[in-house]
């Protein structure tokens, strides 16, 4: 055992300011109500072959963003199945685009993660080309939607089309299965992608639902009107043609550039209409945070201690909470993360409110 976990009784500092890269780093404490919210919005789509839009709204660092990156978890994602008797469903998290060509933006995106291989290796065995054959009246989009399950055509060939990086004399090969010009329009873009969405989850026996959640919702404030009315229009058309299957999270952090009222002006009706829930991340009580700091701290904790706070005492926690006043959680994990890396390297512990005075001025310092 290091000098750190025998010092703090901890395996590591809980309170990371950067992501997790392993997905069995990325945990969830506390929060039970909004957890509860997301399973059964995940389960419901997992269930139920419709498409719904559900906003999530906070400030800046209230767990949005660790929200889509805990439910995009296989894991996470294989329980709310399990208990559904259902497929797991096909989970993505993109950020909003902030370039000129948002909906090109967020199709590669969904093309950078798709594996051709694997799915039509899951595929194997099934008569997609039937259902294909009834999606739209696009018969160009139609044959690329069957090349993507065609064993016979080359994944990597086929990736370049999907890229728009084919050659003319490249394109030359795809002829004999229909496909007579290249990928260029939003319109193409957005159909491809529903078309898709919709044959992973044919019948719901190979992928239950499509989840994608887009982040940094609130950067289309910095977007042009133009890129503005993109957005909106994608959003409207992925989910009126992608009519079963799909779940949309948009996660929108309220800031001084985007507030309730601004929603309208950024949102356009025909988008509002189709939210059919908010999930909204309110700053925490003190009960919400030492109720999440228990639990993280237990995930985190080497042997045992009968203070369920250990390395800090209660009331250490409890003047953080009153000196920082509402915050958010990533505030609430700062000051602590800045606390323990202090008192570790001046070899102190356990953290008591003595200890804690030491070093007030500088985890309380931003204080308004």
């Amino acid at each position: 055992m290091g000098k750190f976990e025998s010092d703090f009784k901890l395996k590591t500092n809980p309170f990371r300011m950067t992501p997790a890269t392993n997905p069995d780093e990325i945990i969830w404490a506390g929060f039970n109500q909004i957890k509860e919210k997301f399973e059964k919005r995940i389960e419901r789509s997992v269930r139920i072959p419709n498409s719904t839009l559900v906003l999530n709204w906070g400030e800046y660092g209230s767990g949005k963003t660790h929200a889509a990156r805990f439910f995009n978890k296989k894991a996470e994602l294989q329980k709310i199945s399990d208990k559904a008797g259902k497929c797991i469903p096909y989970s993505m998290i993109i950020p909003l685009p902030k370039g000129k060509e948002p909906v090109f933006s967020i199709y590669t995106t969904v093309i950078d993660k798709l594996d051709i291989l694997e799915i039509r290796q899951k595929f194997q065995g099934i008569d997609i080309n039937s259902y294909i054959e009834n999606f739209g009246s696009n018969l160009h989009i139609q044959n690329v939607l069957k090349a993507i399950f065609n064993h016979d055509i080359d994944h990597l060939q086929l990736k370049k089309y999907l890229y728009g990086n084919i050659s003319p004399a490249e394109l030359k090969n795809f002829i004999s299965i229909g496909i007579l010009r290249q990928l260029k329009e939003d319109t193409d873009y957005t159909l491809v992608l529903s078309g898709l969405f919709s044959c992973l989850t044919f019948e719901k026996t190979t992928y239950s639902c499509v989840v994608i959640w887009i982040d940094e919702f609130e950067d289309i404030a910095v977007l042009s009107s133009s890129n503005i009315d993109k957005t909106n229009n994608f959003l409207r058309e992925i989910l009126d043609n992608t009519p079963n299957n799909l779940l949309v999270f948009l996660n929108l952090t309220q800031s001084a550039l985007f507030s309730v009222e601004d929603l309208g002006q950024y949102v356009y009706e025909s988008v509002r209409s189709r939210i059919k829930e908010r999930i909204s991340f309110d700053l925490p009580s003190r009960e919400t945070f030492k109720n999440y700091l228990r639990e993280l701290i237990n995930h985190f904790r080497e042997g045992t201690d009968a203070n369920p706070y250990f390395p800090f005492d209660e009331n250490v926690v409890d003047d953080i909470i009153s000196e920082k006043g509402n915050i958010s959680l990533r505030q609430f994990n700062e000051s602590l993360s800045l606390l323990l890396e202090l008192c570790d390297m001046d070899d102190k512990h356990p953290i008591t409110l003595d200890v804690y005075k030491d070093y007030k001025s500088e985890v309380i310092w931003d204080k308004n």
